[in-house]
């Protein structure tokens, strides 16, 4: 579309440039009250600033992405912006801010007066406040995907040189942010090639056919990598796992509710997702039937058909395929894992519902009311979402090394938190972790899984445990792991657990956990005379997936021997 051709701006772009301002002030106050890198993000940087390239290679098979996201960190970490949480922060925001320029260019690029539906599903989603801006690679992913469906559409209408080598390139890379990510970029390059056949532009086809392979040959150098990572997935995998999980899944990544505040019922946004997808796919289809009938406009009339085929074969494929790929690894689904299809069904919606149709009435009238409503309904909970700390470990380890002693213990009761507890504590107590492991600067899983195999592997945090309060020192448990004393003291040690093989739930890390924090609780009470829980003070919420307690267990039973 040419520049004679854009929509001029009007009440409808008004609203939309006033929505995505208070989505960017959200982001903004995101960066600022996220505070310290939680211990996702924190495996992220850590894997980025490995001492050499060799050592990030080696080390991807303990990450979820490929090397786009942890070299452009490692890049920002040369001039010593990574060095600190608020350098991470800064960068985040600025994914964040060019997500909503992408937004915009995109609506322009597909012949739309403003991405008006994309941010009322998405500007004041909590899930996409916390993702967006992350030290992940998932904002990045988003924006790419966003480029990338702009671009497939703006090549298949005109297959220059310039647009296919451009729309090349924003493939290329959107392929390399995120593994699954294939899943998107194929559903859009289907979508682009059901338009490039049925106008019959064979230089559109060949060229989307052309970036497909390019991209799927660019994906075969982490076949390797792909294959060590995925002897761990058993940790992860729920053994619980079936159809409604996915549902459920779905309903907590679209509620209105904020990190810090997971327990909220999740509404019924799904269903406003859902009814609203409905209604796309109907206009989809009915516009198909006036290709070609209005004769004022025949190029509107051609190209908003098009334009809406090209969207609903990208939505279905896109959405379809990546529910049977959950469907097929079978994780404990987080918000962050439906960040992609969002998106895609955003700006497919955008196409379908908003660009190349009239101005405001009565289509711009209803979607200016849709976004009022959307944002209206999620502004207090994206609000508490943008004021929620990511992790309180930070406070936890500065508390610990203010009143920890050199000859107490901490004990850490999960693995993967002691990545975050190794970023922010400086103190001169040991500390170990559940199951104790000897490297905490990535979610090492095969060292997890070695342990599984060793019934015994609990032996030497209990005897640490109980040396430390034989000679009078106190033992600090930091997790959230819930635990309470038992009525009565145990009679008995817990029992040992079984190998991986013999567990109802096999290699699954939570009912290791589970049974390890039960030795545990039971030594420490069986050995310990007290028990205090401290108060960790956070300036406000904290995500609940690493909110953290701290409880300090002294004295010593002598009668325990």
């Amino acid at each position: 579309m040419s520049a004679k051709e854009l929509p001029k701006p009007g009440m409808e772009t008004a609203v939309a440039l006033v929505g995505t301002a208070f989505s960017a002030m959200l982001l903004v106050l995101t960066a600022m009250n996220a505070g310290p890198l939680w211990r996702d993000e924190t495996n992220t940087l850590n894997v980025a600033q490995m001492p050499s390239l060799k050592d990030l290679w080696d080390n991807l098979q303990f990450e979820s992405f490929p090397p786009l996201w942890p070299l452009l960190l490692r890049g920002f970490s040369l001039p010593g912006m990574m060095e600190s949480d608020a350098g991470v922060r800064v960068l985040g925001l600025g994914i964040g801010l060019f997500f909503l320029a992408a937004l915009w260019l995109c609506s322009r690029w597909i012949g739309g007066r403003s991405p008006i539906l994309s941010i009322a599903l998405l500007g004041c989603l909590p899930a996409f406040i916390f993702i967006v801006g992350a030290n992940r690679a998932y904002g990045l992913a988003g924006c790419l995907l966003v480029l990338s469906f702009g671009m497939i559409w703006r090549m298949v209408e005109l297959p220059t040189k310039s647009r296919i080598l451009w729309a090349g390139l924003l493939c290329l890379l959107f392929a390399q942010c995120v593994y699954y990510d294939s899943i998107f970029l194929c559903a859009m390059l289907a979508g682009g090639a059901s338009v490039a056949i049925r106008r019959r532009r064979w230089k559109a086809l060949w060229g989307l056919v052309g970036i497909g392979i390019v991209s799927g040959i660019s994906m075969v150098i982490y076949l390797p990598v792909i294959h060590r990572g995925s002897t761990y997935l058993p940790l992860i995998r729920s053994p619980f796992f079936n159809s409604s999980a996915l549902w459920n899944g779905l309903c907590n990544a679209l509620a209105a509710r904020s990190s810090g505040d997971p327990e909220r019922a999740h509404g019924l946004q799904v269903w406003f997702w859902i009814q609203l997808l409905l209604v796309g796919l109907i206009v989809a289809f009915a516009v198909q039937r006036s290709r070609g009938r209005e004769t004022q406009n025949p190029e509107a009339a051609a190209t908003r058909p098009d334009l809406a085929l090209y969207s609903v074969v990208s939505m279905i494929l896109g959405t379809a395929g990546y529910f049977v790929f959950l469907l097929k690894i079978q994780f404990f689904l987080q918000p962050w894992y439906f960040a992609g299809v969002f998106i895609l069904c955003a700006i497919s919606l955008d196409a379908i519902l908003g660009a190349n149709w009239p101005a405001l009435r009565p289509w711009g009238l209803l979607r200016i009311g849709l976004m009022v409503v959307l944002m209206a309904w999620s502004a207090k909970p994206a609000w508490a979402e943008a004021h929620t700390r990511r992790s309180n470990v930070d406070l936890a380890a500065t508390f610990l090394g203010q009143n920890a002693s050199a000859r107490d213990l901490i004990v850490v009761q999960e693995a993967w938190v002691g990545i975050t507890f190794n970023r922010y504590y400086h103190g001169q107590t040991h500390w170990m972790t559940i199951p104790p492991i000897d490297s905490h600067l990535v979610h090492r899983n095969d060292l997890v899984m070695e342990k599984m195999n060793h019934p015994d592997v609990m032996v030497p945090v209990l005897r640490e445990i109980t040396d430390t309060l034989r000679g009078g020192n106190s033992v600090w448990l930091v997790g959230s792991i819930p635990f309470s004393p038992p009525p009565r003291r145990p009679s008995r040690p817990t029992p040992l657990p079984p190998l991986p093989p013999e567990m109802s739930t096999q290699w699954w890390l939570g009912s290791y956990l589970y049974w390890w924090n039960q030795q545990l609780a039971t030594h420490l009470f069986e050995y310990a005379l007290f028990a205090q829980t401290q108060k960790i003070h956070a300036p406000g919420p904290v995500n609940s997936f690493e909110d953290i307690s701290v409880v300090r267990f002294s004295g010593y039973r002598p009668d325990a021997e």
